[in-house]
């Protein structure tokens, strides 16, 4: 990959100036629910209920792991809406720390590809 020293710095500007905003994006988030959110069909324990014969009561689940364990919550109807939206942020956070981490790689990439063609042969 021979570049050429303008070509290298207008590479490099962009790889920043796209790590500046996954950053401030980054930054801006407020809340998050780290783990993942599911919606499922169960049972309430009721004989007399229609989900007796078969799972029919939808219900928001929470599954997180904390100290090397793994948990699961149920989520009230009340809380569903902001803890699915705090969840969608926090899928949103990991897909940017991703994105970020293919610029500094691609970064390090050109850098050291300069080091490679700068390099003084000493004999």
């Amino acid at each position: 990959m021979q570049l050429s020293s303008a070509t290298l710095k207008k590479n490099l500007q962009d790889i920043h100036e796209r790590r500046s905003q996954l950053i401030d994006s980054l930054i801006a988030i407020d809340s998050l629910i780290v783990g993942n959110v599911y919606d499922v069909m169960r049972r309430c324990g009721n004989p007399y209920c229609h989900c007796a014969v078969k799972p029919g009561h939808r219900q928001t689940l929470l599954m997180y792991t904390q100290k090397g364990r793994r948990h699961c919550k149920l989520v009230r109807r009340k809380d569903e809406e902001r803890i699915k939206q705090a969840w969608q942020r926090y899928r949103y956070f990991r897909k940017s720390l991703g994105k970020l981490r293919t610029l500094n790689q691609r970064e390090l990439a050109l850098l050291r590809v300069q080091i490679k063609k700068r390099r003084l042969n000493y004999k």
